[in-house]
């Protein structure tokens, strides 16, 4: 990505490459240069500074909730939403990471966190949200490195703020794009936040199926305002991608209510960039859950993850509580056509199970 952007900066400044290439091409590389050209200033530059970065991946959106990245749930006007997390290992780095003789490291063993967001719809198509998270952790932070700093124990992220827009489809099936940034406000030498902006853009695909089993999935790009070296490795410029499947269960009885209750099942992953000799985390997790509405309003999931790798951001094991209020509204109905007078509510012929009048 930003290595392969930093080789063709360098074919075009030669000079008889660009020239041999076809008008459409040397304008879409005109136009990726200039959007990545900060990036790739600093990719030839990464700091070395190994705990600025973020080592918990997760990427619920606010406001709402389904799987563990933007599937396409529906926000009707607004949402708010209250995540507990506790995470087992999201970092450990071998011995030898940062030279020879250096220790195997855990920088942060261990987690939890709170996250409070929400979420706004703008019309029908649009949803924008918003999530900061507090954490309480423990771990080595650079102890291997001869950095006799500890780890705080309590830690801000940074905030992130979303938005989508519907460009195809309707509830049932849509296809959507979103965007992210992440703004530099948390504790970025606790390995809690990125050194600098993060952006990240990607496509979503949800589809409604027979049995209201649902399935989703997400692909794109994130970008950082700087990349980091962390020992023989680079967190830095990505590729991502997710997939998720929700199946319905039979209504259970909740606080006397019939709860509708859905098994989730998803699987989370990157492929991260390669400059020079160093090459940049590729975590992959998997996720399942559990996820009841008890109220119209209320959704509550909870949901257990593993890392299936050993990579900076694929944890041990995660468990994480969600609870989301989203209010519904009404949808209008259908105008009656023209010259049909409209539905009278109080007729009993539009009610299946009303007795007919004198029976």
């Amino acid at each position: 990505m930003t290595g392969t952007v930093s080789r063709l900066s360098r074919c075009r400044g030669r000079g008889s490459a660009a020239a041999g290439s076809p008008p459409r091409l040397a304008g879409w590389g005109i136009v990726v240069l200039t959007a990545l050209a900060g990036g790739t200033a600093r990719a030839e530059m990464p700091r070395n500074t190994p705990a600025a970065i973020e080592v918990d991946r997760d990427s619920t959106p606010a406001g709402r909730i389904g799987f563990g990245f933007d599937g396409g749930e529906s926000v009707d006007a607004w949402g708010v939403s209250a995540t507990v997390s506790w995470l087992e290992r999201p970092i450990r780095l071998p011995a030898g990471t940062f030279g020879d003789g250096t220790p195997a490291t855990q920088p942060v063993r261990r987690r939890q966190t709170l996250s409070l967001g929400g979420a706004l719809a703008l019309g029908d198509s649009i949803v924008v949200d918003a999530r900061l998270r507090a954490s309480h952790q423990v771990g080595d932070r650079l102890h291997a490195t001869g950095d006799p700093a500890g780890l705080a124990r309590y830690v801000l992220h940074d905030v992130r703020l979303g938005g989508r827009i519907r460009v195809a489809g309707d509830r049932d099936r849509a296809a959507l794009l979103r965007a992210e940034l992440t703004l530099p406000s948390g504790d970025a030498d606790q390995l809690a936040g990125d050194a600098r902006w993060t952006a990240a853009w990607s496509l979503v695909g949800r589809a409604t199926l027979p049995h209201d089993i649902v399935i989703a999935g997400t692909a794109g790009i994130r970008l950082h305002g700087a990349e980091v070296i962390v020992g023989d490795r680079l967190v830095g410029d990505e590729l991502f991608a997710a997939a998720g499947v929700a199946v319905p269960l039979p209504a259970l009885a909740a606080w006397r209510l019939a709860a509708p209750v859905k098994l989730s099942g998803e699987l989370i992953g990157a492929i991260g960039d390669h400059v020079g000799a160093r090459s940049g985390p590729d975590p992959l997790e998997a996720r399942l859950g559990v996820i009841v509405q008890p109220l119209p309003a209320l959704t509550v999931g909870a949901h257990v993850g593993a890392g299936l790798d050993d990579q900076i951001g694929a944890p041990r094991w995660r468990a994480l509580i969600e609870l989301a209020w989203t209010p519904r509204v009404a949808r209008r109905s259908e105008p009656a056509a023209p010259g049909e007078p409209p539905d009278d509510p109080g007729d009993p012929d539009d009610d299946p199970g009303a007795t007919p009048a004198g029976t």
